[in-house]
């Protein structure tokens, strides 16, 4: 039990980016790549040890000898602790994917349900794939989108058989507000691009050490970013410098 609270803290130093210790120790494995260290350097673990050591926690190196077991066991480490295919499989996983920018078409996409409480786990399952795909709540069972992902919906819908609870639809104009203003509504934009502004100045006056746990900040905002058309976003969207400043040592995780 010792152990699984450990773990659990460590896990929530990263923002709830990784599954698991294992998962953890790829990343900081990959890192050192990035960096230009190979991963069997003696250093390498020394160094996430006294990373995690900024956290007050007592044990940490066991948990990440028992991790570095684990990882290898799974055949994610070869014996020289570099990432095997499968691992870096497993860590691309771990991440939000940074999508290509597309152009609006001028339209929205619109997800309205009404489905009985008595099946309420397959409107949980419709609400959790919508989110995935990028739609917001515009209202308690209506979600939108700025991307036709209609067909991908339809397939989710038809799969747990609540066609007759569903109306997909697509309308050019959505009540009296123009797009930018409904999109902020939707998904907080304004809030996400002040937390993209706040990271980006830490990033310039932060040392390595710093850095390393602003990349879990990164990606926390990201996941909850929408990545919308950029007809949608403000002129002075800093989610754009961030993808660029910060998202180009995980093109190993995208590839």
């Amino acid at each position: 039990m010792k152990n699984k609270n450990l773990s659990k803290k460590i896990l929530d130093s990263t923002l709830g980016i990784f599954a698991t210790i294992g998962d953890l120790i790829l990343f900081f494995l990959a890192i050192n790549i990035e960096i230009g260290l190979h991963p069997s350097d003696a250093h390498s673990i020394y160094k996430l040890q006294k990373r995690l050591d900024r956290l007050h926690l007592k044990g940490t190196d066991r948990i990440i000898r028992n991790a570095i077991y684990q990882v290898r066991h799974k055949d994610w480490l070869d014996e020289n602790l570099n990432l095997t295919d499968e691992g870096w499989k497993r860590l691309k996983n771990s991440f939000p994917t940074l999508l290509a920018q597309k152009s609006w078409d001028g339209k929205w996409y619109l997800s309205i349900f009404d489905i009985p409480e008595k099946i309420r786990r397959k409107r949980d399952i419709l609400r959790e794939n919508l989110k995935i795909l990028g739609f917001g709540q515009l209202q308690a069972s209506v979600w939108v989108s700025a991307v036709n992902y209609l067909k991908n919906v339809e397939e989710i819908v038809e799969k747990y058989q609540l066609t007759p609870y569903v109306i997909l639809t697509e309308t050019e104009r959505i009540g009296r507000e123009d797009s930018q203003t409904l999109a902020d509504k939707v998904w907080k934009l304004k809030k996400l691009n002040e937390e993209y502004r706040n990271l980006l100045k830490e990033w310039e006056k932060g040392n390595e050490e710093e850095r390393f746990w602003l990349k879990f900040r990164y990606f926390d905002i990201l996941r909850r970013d929408p990545q919308l058309p950029r007809e949608l976003l403000s002129e002075d969207w800093q989610g754009f410098k961030a993808y660029k400043i910060l998202h180009r040592f995980s093109q190993y995780f995208h590839s």
